[in-house]
């Protein structure tokens, strides 16, 4: 039978998809916001950067602030924050307050991540922590893998705003679950902004997240802007879209439970070397074959695959420099992955609108072979 705690894990988990979701999903709907807002695909891109800067910026801030509340009020506050986020975000009442309202979730849901995280270790019997972290992590990938191709499907049938509503109603169920199921835990030990900020004076470590930077603003710049490259490359079904998000997801899964696995047989460093030489190569082939649509979904799905792996790998190779600052080092490699995201959407709206969606494929390019080539200096001089 499954014990009580486990029913929590399980919770958060769904939430954990759901709130991931409402992060994906601006993705895979991007043509149809920009047609219902009347507003350019780059324009509507910018709603990824605010998402993410928002996170980037303020969670860290924010888990300082409620640093002394106990973990279930944080995640009601997370919560509530993000429900007001995605209620006001399909109401039409222009752009800017959609900025406003997808800030406010991006924030809500870093926070709650976070959050469950440290909670679901909490609520894992001894020795199965590990375990209970990888379900949240799970969660997360899964929303990619069945959230946007299943929000591209009711955007369809419906409209666009549907999929926010039912996120909504969802999440909102959720929260009053844990209300009526969450014991309150002793809030996490969050480190001070100077614990936090002291540890950027290392090069080495300044350097390694700097990696993690470069890498997110190709990772989203193609998939903010992926349903309009695809169309742009054939004249591709609404089916044909769904069932490519869904392969995309797959290979996520995969990436994201073989990366750490694969680092511990063969190394962390030639996985990292090998993902981002693969990341190159599936670009290249792109650029090359960019009128095939077989041919650049696989470099796609190659692509995914290889980022996927890179996450988990990459956050190995940040815990191993300073071991005894571990968890700073993990917390400010998940802003800066938001960062990432940031730059790199507003990266791919100037391309989009400067070039042509195709360019976006060799342009991607340049920010990995700097992260490549940032982490061949570090092996050998630092």
């Amino acid at each position: 039978m499954i014990s009580k705690n486990y029913l929590k894990i399980y919770l958060l988990t769904l939430l954990s998809f759901l709130v991931g979701t409402s992060q994906f999903i601006i993705a895979g709907v991007l043509d149809k916001i920009s047609l219902s807002l009347d507003i350019t695909i780059a324009s509507a891109g910018q709603l990824v950067s605010v998402y993410a800067l928002a996170s980037a910026i303020f969670t860290p801030f924010l888990s300082v602030l409620l640093s002394k509340q106990s973990l279930k009020k944080q995640l009601l506050i997370a919560l509530c924050l993000f429900l007001i986020g995605i209620f006001i975000t399909p109401l039409d009442y222009g752009f800017e307050v959609l900025i406003i309202a997808r800030a406010l979730t991006g924030v809500g849901a870093s926070l709650f991540v976070a959050v469950s995280y440290v909670l679901a270790t909490r609520l894992a019997p001894e020795g199965k922590q590990g375990s209970a972290m990888s379900n949240i992590a799970l969660g997360f990938s899964l929303s990619l893998v069945l959230g946007v191709p299943l929000g591209r499907i009711i955007a369809n049938v419906y409209d666009w705003q549907s999929i926010f509503y039912i996120i909504g109603i969802l999440v909102a169920f959720g929260l009053v679950f844990i209300i009526l199921s969450i014991e309150n835990q002793k809030p996490k030990l969050i480190p001070t902004f100077k614990e936090q900020f002291s540890i950027l004076k290392n090069v080495k470590v300044l350097l390694s997240l700097s990696i993690t930077v470069f890498v997110f603003i190709t990772f989203s710049s193609i998939t903010t802007f992926i349903t309009p490259l695809l169309f742009a490359i054939e004249k591709v079904s609404e089916h044909d879209i769904a069932t490519i998000f869904l392969i995309l997801g797959i290979a996520s899964v995969i990436g994201s439970k073989s990366g750490a696995s694969l680092a511990d047989k063969v190394g962390i460093s030639k996985i990292l070397i090998y993902t981002l030489c693969a990341i190159i190569f599936s670009f290249v082939i792109m650029s090359l074959f960019s009128t095939s649509l077989y041919i650049v979904v696989a470099m796609l799905s190659l692509w995914t695959l290889a980022m996927w792996m890179f996450g988990p790998t990459q956050s190995l190779n940040l815990a191993r420099i300073v071991p005894s600052s571990a968890s700073i080092l993990l917390s400010l490699n998940s802003s800066f992955v938001q960062l990432g995201f940031a730059i790199g959407a507003g990266f791919g709206g100037f391309v989009v609108s400067s070039l042509s969606i195709k360019d976006l494929l060799w342009v991607g390019v340049f920010p990995v072979g700097i992260a490549l080539v940032l982490y061949l200096y570090i092996s050998k001089r630092l």
